[in-house]
């Protein structure tokens, strides 16, 4: 099993390789949903020339819904990604698999369609258009993991780690809420430190604007620290999103899992972890179905 990560800049790569980075996750915010950055092409050349000099992966994230305004302008991306021979695209619009596949590129490409991979026969459908892999839903079982990872012949991968976002919408609620209230909206948005409360709970739900919109994420964020072992037998990759944290965040989190995945019995040292983190983390729908309560 490989760690991905998103690093938050070209500077922090080498310190998350010397971590145990094995594949790094980047995109430009025209292209591509909740970055932790936005990596120009200038950045993303002097980054993937940097991980190839480490014998690393580059995974370049083009998870935008895709609209004919988009076309040209993903063409154009997809010729300069030629030149750079990256590893993997991660896509969620089944229009930018037409167009990859029309460009030669439909074996990099990864669907990561965020809840849309939930059964065992979406890698034996994906393994048939010969793309190179495809993320795991985030809102399944442990068990529905470990099952769906057995099929099909392409590179299964798993948000293991981080916020998960549950809501986007394509509108600018917070820019559009600040406007509304005379106050300036920039700095809430730059800093990504705003969250919303329901009247009806006493959860705190980050939110998150970028140029495709507004989204809102878990009160808590994901961790798999008991999980890690199970999950190196099922997945070829273990993401690890920094979103809504810092790099240093990031590159502790991943010596964590290295550490356990690297101990012949890490039982002890992963029931630690998960008590330290268990304030503002939790394990997802590992082991619960996304079932909603009715008022």
């Amino acid at each position: 099993m490989k760690f991905a990560v998103t690093p938050f800049n070209v500077s922090s790569i080498k310190p998350l390789s010397k971590s145990g980075a094995d594949i790094f996750i980047i995109g430009n915010e025209k292209f591509a949903n909740r970055l932790v950055y936005s990596f120009s092409t200038i950045e993303i050349t002097n980054a993937n020339k940097i991980i190839k000099e480490l014998n690393k992966e580059l995974y370049i994230v083009v998870n935008i819904i895709m609209h004919n305004e988009h076309i040209q302008d993903i063409k154009d991306f997809f010729d300069f990604i030629k030149t750079l021979d990256v590893d993997g695209i991660i896509f969620a619009d089944l229009g930018i698999y037409v167009i990859a596949k029309k460009m030669g590129l439909e074996s990099k490409l990864i669907y990561n369609p965020e809840t849309l991979n939930t059964s065992t026969y979406d890698p034996i459908f994906w393994t048939k258009k010969a793309i190179k892999g495809l993320t795991i839903s985030k809102e399944i079982t442990l068990d529905e993991i470990n099952q769906i990872s057995k099929q099909g012949e392409i590179e299964i991968s798993l948000i293991g780690h981080g916020f998960l976002n549950m809501f986007h919408s394509r509108r600018p609620l917070i820019e559009n809420f600040f406007k509304y209230t005379n106050e300036e909206y920039k700095k809430f948005i730059e800093n990504q430190n705003l969250k919303i409360v329901e009247e009806i709970r006493n959860e705190a739900y980050p939110l998150f604007q970028d140029l495709h919109g507004t989204h809102i994420f878990r009160e808590k964020a994901l961790e798999s620290y008991k999980e890690i072992i199970n999950l190196r037998d099922s997945l070829d990759v273990f993401i690890i999103d920094g979103i809504l944290k810092n790099s240093e965040y990031l590159k502790e989190t991943l010596k964590n899992y290295v550490a356990l995945v690297e101990k012949e019995d890490p039982t002890i040292l992963a029931g630690k972890l998960s008590k330290l983190y268990e304030k503002d983390h939790d394990s997802g729908f590992l082991y619960k179905k996304t079932v909603y309560d009715k008022f």
